[in-house]
């Protein structure tokens, strides 16, 4: 089932000399990862502002649940900035997690409860009395997150989540995610990394010029569109093509194993 849709969505900042987006159309399902690639400044993080009902667009709509965005909405849609300090300005990190679950009315004793398992997810249980301009620019990340996945939004739209983490807090950032995936969330992550394609992409959007164009990651795989994105190409993944083609690396990925490369 589609939760959340943009249909001919077109936005131009004011002053600008010209649309970033120009009639957008993605939708993201309950159950699946859509990851979204595109050249720096092409309005990636702008089209996650539209699809989270920040930026309206000048034409075209976005729907969740086929109802257009309104307040009701701001509850089901959680957004991770692609900068944490953008998020962060309670004056401890539990206040941090804290703020969306007091503004929900929730008694303290369930707020603490849903703090306490988000920033123990994540790996930032440890943190929650520290200040959160202290804390590395990971670490914020982190919290970030945490504050958005401790009240449970229907739809993930993530701004760059990896970029500036090690691999363990990868590791479980990326578990966080699908977890809520497999529960029925959707969620859209923009990203330069070709590992969130491989790992976790269901279908992979390019976003360039304005327009976007999506396709099933495991056919992007198989037919190395990957090599035409802005994506760095690890060398490691680059000897695995140099052996195995495009196609074969496809075929070792547990999500594309036995699937047509087809739409």
């Amino acid at each position: 089932m589609t939760l959340l849709e943009a249909r001919g969505v077109w936005f131009q900042y004011p002053g600008g000399p010209g649309p970033v987006l120009r009639g957008v159309g993605l939708s993201a399902r309950g159950g699946e990862v859509v990851a979204v690639a595109g050249p720096t400044g092409s309005g990636k993080s702008t089209l996650l502002l539209v699809l989270a009902g920040l930026l309206a667009p000048q034409r075209g709509e976005v729907l969740l649940d086929g109802r257009p965005l309104g307040a009701w909405a701001r509850r089901r849609i959680g957004l991770l900035f692609q900068n944490p300090d953008d998020m962060l300005f309670n004056p401890t990190v539990y206040d941090e997690v804290a703020y969306a679950l007091r503004g929900l009315g929730l008694g303290e004793d369930e707020v603490r409860r849903r703090v306490e398992e988000a920033a123990g997810e994540l790996g930032v249980g440890g943190l929650l009395a520290e200040r959160p301009y202290r804390l590395s620019v990971g670490q914020k990340k982190l919290v970030a997150l945490a504050s958005v996945l401790a009240y449970g939004p229907d739809v993930l739209l993530l701004d760059e989540p990896f970029a500036n983490l090690d691999r363990a807090s990868a590791e479980r950032l990326r578990a966080a995610v699908l977890r809520r995936v497999e529960e029925g969330a959707a969620a859209v992550v923009v990203t330069h990394m070709v590992d969130t394609v491989l790992e976790l992409a269901d279908r992979l959007c390019l976003l360039e010029a304005g327009a976007l164009r999506c396709l099933p990651a495991c056919r992007a795989v198989a037919e190395g569109v990957l090599e035409a994105t802005s994506m760095r190409i690890p060398v490691s993944l680059r000897l695995l093509v140099e052996k195995l083609g495009w196609g074969g690396v496809a075929e070792l990925l547990p999500r594309c194993r036995g699937e047509a490369a087809e739409p």
